[in-house]
């Protein structure tokens, strides 16, 4: 009979086993690490860097609200701006504790290509990442750190004229002998990109540093000359029509000969007369009352054929004009001609979300909008339309407006149209973005 024999389990191979599965296991330990720990560092870094990016746009908001008092030794009055951005990291996961979250807001910027330059905000943020898996290798907080530059900036567009319509042939049409002249180093905008967007016939000219057209164009255009650029939207898109004021007072004195003296305060207006040849018109400005000096026209137009009109002396702040036209019809819409007997001097608000603006047009009316300058006649402000068609004709030395938004814009008249562009004295561009 055979017996087998049967040898005992070797306690060295057990201790080998042991041994292995320790090893594997601080493996399988580290390769969760990489996975668990590394997919949660790569989550965060892009959590954190949305919170930065936030945290800067919203100190850029608060830098375009207070642009105009922004100064080296004050870059961020009241630290507002600053104080946004913690706001907004914290309400995003990250407050400032040194535990959680470190938020560093520096204004203007300390390192990049804006260091130094106003209206120029730098958030840093940095998130404490807690160990799970890599905890085998410490026990310290992974930090996390994004960084991301805002830019809030209300002024001055630096353009003198843009003509919206992206299609039409003579976009901007100035036709007569008179000429057409931008000063103040503003340039000359026409989004058409029609092959005939832009035209001078008639003898006249068009004058201004830089003019850049979409398409291309005919004619006698003085300065820098670029085709095939890139249209520019409505700069001026960003800004919410104003409030239905309550109604304004219209007191009315007989002058001489079937005249009328017309003085007006700031409010809503509905069916206005037409002020006529030897009329005159004063309109209270902005420090009158709280209105903010706009005259709000709830129908009927803006309508002038050669009467004076004038500011009240005695108040400040400019006015606007606000044409809420109640149809289409050319009689709903602004006309102001100027006459040899009278006198015309207006000028745009100086202060508040439409400082600049001396007429704007409902957005969605297409009612024509028509200046005529004759005789001593002087309009500051932004003439502002942005879907009907904007005709400017000049007699003799006038000055018709700083700046033009149109949709469509036709030149006309023997005489001079001259723009005088300021940076302060039109419409403000908001720009609130990321640059870094």
């Amino acid at each position: 009979m055979m017996h087998r024999m049967l040898s005992a389990p070797s306690r060295v191979r057990r201790g080998m086993i042991a041994a292995f599965v320790a090893v594997m296991l601080t493996v399988l330990v580290g390769v969760a690490a990489l996975a668990v720990d590394g997919g949660l560092l790569q989550d965060n870094r892009r959590r954190v860097q949305a919170g930065a990016d936030a945290a800067a746009l919203a100190a850029a908001s608060v830098l375009f609200q207070n642009y105009r008092t922004l100064t080296v030794l004050q870059p961020d009055p009241g630290s507002k701006a600053a104080d946004a951005a913690r706001d907004v990291a914290k309400r995003n996961g990250y407050p400032n504790d040194h535990i959680t979250a470190d938020v560093t807001v520096n204004i203007p910027p300390k390192t990049g290509p804006f260091t130094g330059k106003l209206a120029y905000v730098e958030v840093v943020v940095t998130y404490y990442q807690t160990r799970y898996f890599s905890a085998i290798w410490g026990t310290s907080k992974v930090p996390v750190s994004a960084r991301a530059v805002g830019y809030g900036y209300s002024g001055g567009s630096g353009i003198g004229i843009l003509v919206l319509d992206p299609t039409a042939k003579d976009s901007l049409d100035a036709s007569g002998g008179g000429s057409l002249k931008v000063t103040g180093g503003a340039r000359v905008i026409v989004d058409s990109n029609n092959a005939e967007a832009g035209r001078v016939t008639g003898g006249g000219s068009a004058t201004a540093s830089r003019f850049d057209i979409v398409g291309n164009y005919s004619g006698l255009f003085t300065g820098t000359v670029t085709t095939g650029v890139e249209p520019v939207p409505d700069p001026l898109a960003y800004l919410v029509a104003p409030a239905v004021p309550p109604d304004g007072i219209m007191t009315t004195t007989n002058l001489l000969k079937g005249n009328k003296l017309y003085t007006l305060t700031p409010g809503r207006y509905t069916n206005l007369p037409t002020f006529n040849q030897g009329d005159e018109v004063i309109l209270k400005q902005a420090s009158y009352d709280t209105r903010g000096g706009i005259y709000y026209i709830d129908g009927g137009g803006f309508n002038s054929t050669g009467a004076s009109i004038t500011m009240d002396p005695l108040t400040s702040g400019g006015v606007m004009i606000y044409n809420h036209a109640t149809s289409n019809a050319n009689n709903q819409g602004v006309q102001i001609t100027g006459s040899s007997l009278g006198t015309v001097n207006v000028t745009a608000l100086t202060s508040g979300p439409y400082a600049g603006i001396l007429i704007w047009q409902d957005r969605t009316s297409t009612a024509n909008m028509n200046i005529a300058g004759q005789g001593v006649f002087t309009l500051k402000g932004t003439f502002y339309t942005a879907d009907s068609l904007l005709t400017v004709s000049g007699n003799g030395l006038t000055t018709v407006g700083s700046q033009y938004i149109s949709k469509t814009l036709n030149i006309s008249g023997s005489g001079g149209v001259n723009i005088d562009y300021t940076p302060d004295g039109t419409a403000r561009q908001r720009i609130i973005r990321l640059v870094e």
